[in-house]
Parts: structure tokens; C-alpha cells; sequence
């Protein structure tokens, strides 16, 4: 056999071979799961649910619930448990805190199955002649949501909901017993209250889902505003009476924060506003949007400790922003009908965005930051966004679907895997935004004149109006033409190339690096437990020597440090934050070696750096006008 004779057998039994590997029907083919959940659809549902929540089995920690539900008789309705929060952004909650569900009918008990494919929703075959069921199960709690002296009520883990139908589509009627003694505040209408039970008024599901209750033993409401109508107030739980006391001075700043707020956005998206404030001894937790309340977790010494609380400042600025930024006007692909049908995130930077820009702004404008203060924060954000190794393969278009896959994962390379950096850069973009129109209009407009058009409308009673990219396009081309799709496009889809300082260089500060921190870093540094080095040598560690971050190809990577390994020496001395701070002054002279404990061995990590501490702050670029006073001023 010639060579070529033998090549072309070769050939074939390759050939072969592979037609036998690949060879159809030799195997499972798969079988798509047909729905067995209705879609929800835009048409009335008729009957009321009534809805009960008992909450007074604090030593449990678990919620009881009855409702009453209206069906079809003879036929099969599905019951849902909500899977995503408005708030999250992502499939945030889980079925798994739902327990000792039994459904009755005339009494009897009614049999019901769970869908093969959506642990959420429940099968239940009505039977002949029955038109109402009663459902009956709990909810495990855990956390803090039930206690003896604080209880929250977050109606979406608490409800079974039939489907078929949009959430504002089924009216419900809710009654809440709560432990005696607490006082409740939330922004449903309270039809009478019979003790500790509190019947509320008919309503729907979709308004119940935004509005959760907050009771304390130890309650107050302070009034921020004049008037009933769009009437906003201050309404605070906490675990002992002397932490209800709210200086003066930080109420005459709130409801500073009201007016300015009102000057940018215009009229208001609700009928009432409640600050729903929850303080604590374990410190701020962050903040929940809802269009006629916001739930803000904070330090008890938040009022009273004014200067320690420098990154919480701005929280309730922050939420109250959403009823028109999120609430009102929410992104096309973020609006969903139930709590049930996913969602995409593609505006996050508008959506949490803008609101961290404007809760900056107007936190500023309110007098709750100096410009100075505010200034150091924006140090911060901006020298954390500049030094993202992440955008190099992931942009901020990206950043965005967090919420997808990412929610409540843990992140241990932070600054290369990117976590929900729509936020600090946000901020960022929306003063370069501002910046534009500043200047493209010779300084007589600027982001005001966009959220004045963009948020108009607002009305209590005005349905949720969605957006698209186009309509924010559309609306800023509208203050200041240009070619708006070109300039947001090409910095939510840029990698390595943008300048995410170049908002600030344009209103005339420039990001600076020197060896001593601001007030702002070290507030930072004390709000996260930990030392931050992250501009010198690379890496954050908290007092007991443990890692908690490494800067991806920084100085520490390169010398094979990881969050969580722990710092034992620093040169021949014992780990401290004052050890560790001399020996980066000094490392352009000395080596830096650090003995670290990593998997149960000891060994020595030279990092190789010669600069010194480095922490950044803003400082003045001396051809160009102050526009970031005129932005900050109050209105």
C-alpha cells in the first residue's frame, strides 16, 4: 500500500469512527419541561384576599399565616411565593423559610403539590362547589426580624399569591398582630387597630409589597415636613428610649434634605413618606427602597456621633431619591408585573447610579457633608474606580448583571471579578454627565435641568413609568444636545481605555495621592475594621493580622498574599497596624518582609515596593472653575 493509499484508509477509519461517536439516536434526547404556571396577565381578579400575619412568636422566631383566597371552583390554581425583591434587583428571596403549609376547604383538607420545575409555586385542585381555600403555613425568620422589642414585616416572604394575574390586579386586606406594647409605623392606611391587631385597608398586592411595617417598644416619629399631603416623617425604632433623641441640628438638616430634594425632583410620587429607621448597636446595615417608605438600617449613635458616621450620611438621601429614581420611574427591564418573573438589569448605573450621585449631591446641599468632606468622599470612590484591574475584561455594562449570578455571592478578588460597581461609579460618571452639559451649555444647565424633565409627573397616584437608554438619551439631548448615545455608550461599554476621573478633572479637581489619610479614609478605614493599603502596597488587614483583600497585580499579589491568609510579623516585630504603617514608609530603604500563616504553615512573603503610604484626596486643577461648588451649592 502506497502512502497515499494508506492516508486515505486512515482517513476513513477516523471518519468512521467519529460518525460512530456522533452517531443520532443512540442515546436520551431531551424532553423540555411544558409550563405549568399561568403567566400573569393584565385583567382584574374580582373577590379580595384576606391576609393575616401573626407576629408574636418572637422566642421562635417564626411568622404564622392565614389567608382566605378566592378560586375557580372545580378547577386548579397555582399558588406563588415571591422569588424576586424590587430592591435586590435578583431572585433574593428562597421558599425555603416557608413552612407547615396545609390548605383547607369547607373545612376539609385540600391536597396540593409543588411544580416539578418552580420550587415557588404550589398546584392546589380545587374541588367542585368550593370557592374560597384557606392557606395556613410559617415563616422561619431567623435574623432580627422578630424580637422581643423590634419587629419588621416584610410582606413578600409572608405571602402565597395566586397566579395568573398582575400583582396590582389582586386586592388584598391585611391584619397584623404584633407583640402588645410596640407601635408600629409603615406607610399603608390603618383601617383600626384593636389592641395589638391592626387591620389595614384594602389595597393590592403590589402596593403590600412596597410598603413593610416597622414596630418598636422604644418608638418615635418626628414630622420633617408641613402638611398632610406628601407629608414626609422620621420614624425611629431602637433598643433603648435615650437613642431616640435626635439632636436639633441633624433634624434641621433632614428637612433641609426634604426641600432640596423637592427642588430637584419636583412633586412628589406618594401621599405620605415614612423614613422607616431601625438603630442598633452592630451599626448601619444599609438601606431599602420602597415608594412611600424607605427602611435604613443605623448605628444607635448615628445621630449623636455625627463625624464617626461619615459614610452612612447620605443613606436616607440615598432611599428617599428611589420613590421618584427606581419607584416612579424604574428601567423597562427591571419592571416586572409579580414578584415571580425575572428580571434583567442593564440600567443599574441610572437606577442605583444616579441615586448615589444625588444622595452625594444633595446630602451636601443639605448641609449633612461640608464640600470638603464631600470632596474626601469622592477621593475615595474615585481612586477605587480608577484602580479597577477589573474593567480589563469586564466593563461597566457588565457590572451591571450582577444581580444575576452574583448576588450575595462571595467575592474574595474584588477589584478583578467586579461587584456591584455601578454604584461608586456611578457616581463618577454621573459628574462627568453633569460636567458635559455644563459646559456644552456654557454653564447654564446642568443635571438639575435633566431630573427636572426626566422625573416629571410624579403624582401620588401615578402609575410607574418606564425607561429605556433611549429615553435617557433622548432627554439629556433634550437640556443640551449632543450625541449622548455615543458618550454614555462609550463609557458603560469601556475597558481599559476610560478615564473614570475625567468628571472631576472637568469641574476643576484632580485625584492626588499623598502619604497622610483624610478624616473621610480613616472613617472608612474604622467603618471596615481595617488598614488600608490598598495605593501602596496593595492589600486591607484588619487588626488581628488577617488579609480581608489583595489588589489584583499589585505589590502583595506579586509576592503571593490572599484574602485571608494572616500577617504574624512585620520584619522582626509582631504584627500591628503601627508596625505595618513604618514598615511601607520605609520600604524604599528596607525590604518589607512579612511572616504570614497560610494553611497551617508559617512562611516569609517579601513584598517589593519602593514607594511609601499613599492615600488620595482631591486637589485643585488650577486652570479650571470650581463647577463642583456650583453643583454641591444649595438650591
Amino acid at each position: 500500500m502506497n502512502h497515499f493509499a494508506w492516508y486515505l484508509a486512515a482517513l476513513a477509519l477516523i471518519l468512521g469512527s467519529a460518525a460512530a461517536i456522533a452517531r443520532d439516536g443512540q442515546g436520551p434526547v431531551y424532553i423540555e419541561p411544558s409550563a405549568a404556571v399561568l403567566k400573569p396577565v393584565d385583567h382584574a381578579f374580582g373577590n379580595s384576599i384576606d391576609f393575616h400575619v401573626d407576629a408574636t412568636d418572637v422566642a421562635h422566631k417564626i411568622f404564622t399565616v392565614r389567608q382566605r383566597i378566592p378560586v375557580v371552583a372545580g378547577k386548579m390554581t397555582t399558588l406563588l411565593y415571591p422569588r424576586w425583591e424590587q430592591a435586590s434587583h435578583g431572585p433574593s428571596l428562597t421558599v425555603t423559610d416557608l413552612a407547615g403549609l396545609f390548605i383547607k376547604a369547607n373545612g376539609k383538607p385540600v391536597g396540593w403539590r409543588r411544580d416539578r420545575i418552580d420550587p415557588h409555586a404550589f398546584h392546589v385542585d380545587v374541588p367542585a362547589s368550593v370557592r374560597t381555600i384557606e392557606v395556613r403555613f410559617q415563616m422561619v425568620a431567623g435574623g432580627d426580624l422578630l424580637t422581643p422589642d423590634i419587629v419588621t414585616v416584610p410582606w413578600q416572604r409572608l405571602v402565597l399569591y395566586p397566579a395568573g394575574w398582575y400583582a396590582r390586579n389582586i386586592p388584598i386586606a391585611a391584619t397584623l398582630v404584633l407583640p402588645a406594647g410596640l407601635t408600629a409605623f409603615t406607610s399603608l392606611e390603618a383601617k383600626r387597630s384593636e389592641g395589638a391587631t391592626l387591620h389595614f385597608a384594602k389595597t393590592n398586592l403590589e402596593t403590600l409589597l412596597d410598603s413593610p411595617v416597622l414596630a418598636g417598644r422604644h418608638a418615635a416619629r418626628l414630622a420633617l415636613t408641613a402638611g398632610r399631603e406628601g407629608a414626609v416623617s422620621l420614624d425611629l425604632v431602637a433598643a433603648r428610649p435615650s437613642d431616640l433623641v435626635v439632636p436639633a441640628v441633624r433634624i434641621a438638616e433632614l428637612r433641609q434634605l426634604i426641600t432640596q430634594i423637592r427642588a430637584v425632583f419636583g412633586p412628589v410620587p406618594f401621599h405620605r413618606y415614612d423614613i422607616l429607621a431601625r438603630l442598633s448597636d452592630d451599626g448601619s446595615s444599609g438601606g431599602t427602597e420602597h415608594r412611600a417608605s424607605s427602611e435604613v438600617g443605623l448605628a444607635s449613635s448615628h445621630f449623636r456621633e455625627w463625624p464617626s458616621q461619615f459614610l452612612f450620611r447620605d443613606l436616607i438621601a440615598h432611599e428617599i431619591v428611589h420613590a421618584w429614581n427606581g419607584l416612579y420611574r424604574t428601567p423597562a427591564d427591571l419592571w416586572a408585573p409579580t414578584p415571580n418573573v425575572p428580571v434583567a438589569s442593564s440600567m443599574l448605573w441610572v437606577y442605583e447610579g444616579q441615586a448615589e450621585f444625588w444622595g452625594r449631591v444633595l446630602a451636601t446641599r443639605a448641609g449633612q457633608f461640608t464640600p470638603s468632606e464631600l470632596r474626601d468622599r469622592l477621593a475615595i470612590e474615585a481612586a477605587e474606580i480608577a484602580a479597577r484591574p477589573g474593567r480589563a475584561w469586564r466593563p461597566l455594562a457588565d457590572d451591571v448583571n450582577y444581580p444575576a449570578f452574583m448576588l450575595r455571592q462571595p467575592v474574595p478578588w474584588r477589584d478583578w471579578q467586579r461587584r456591584r460597581d455601578y454604584y461608586s461609579e456611578g457616581v463618577m460618571l454621573w459628574l462627568a454627565i453633569d460636567a458635559e452639559l455644563r459646559e456644552r451649555s456654557g454653564g447654564r444647565h446642568g443635571i438639575d435641568a435633566f431630573a427636572r424633565r426626566f422625573f416629571a409627573g410624579a403624582t401620588p397616584d401615578a402609575p410607574t413609568r418606564t425607561y429605556k437608554f433611549d429615553d435617557i438619551c433622548r432627554t439629556l439631548n433634550d437640556v443640551v444636545p449632543h450625541d449622548w448615545s455615543r458618550f454614555l455608550g462609550g463609557w458603560i461599554n469601556a475597558h481599559d481605555e476610560l478615564d473614570t476621573t475625567i468628571g472631576l478633572r472637568r469641574h476643576g479637581w484632580r485625584l492626588a495621592f499623598t502619604s497622610m489619610p483624610t478624616a473621610a479614609f480613616r472613617a472608612s478605614e474604622d467603618e471596615a475594621g481595617v488598614t488600608d493599603l490598598s495605593y501602596s502596597i496593595g492589600l486591607t488587614v484588619a487588626g488581628s493580622g488577617v488579609v480581608r483583600s489583595v489588589g489584583w497585580d499589585g505589590p502583595a499579589f506579586r509576592a503571593g498574599m490572599r484574602p485571608g491568609v494572616r500577617i504574624v510579623t512585620v520584619g522582626t516585630a509582631q504584627f500591628g497596624r503601627d508596625a505595618l504603617l513604618a514598615a511601607v514608609r520605609g520600604a524604599a530603604i528596607r525590604p518589607l518582609v512579612l511572616t504570614i500563616e497560610q494553611d497551617g504553615q508559617r512562611s516569609d512573603r517579601t513584598i517589593h515596593y519602593a514607594g511609601t503610604l499613599r492615600y488620595p484626596r482631591l486637589e485643585r486643577v488650577s486652570d479650571r472653575a470650581d463647577t463642583l461648588a456650583t453643583l454641591l451649592a444649595p438650591r
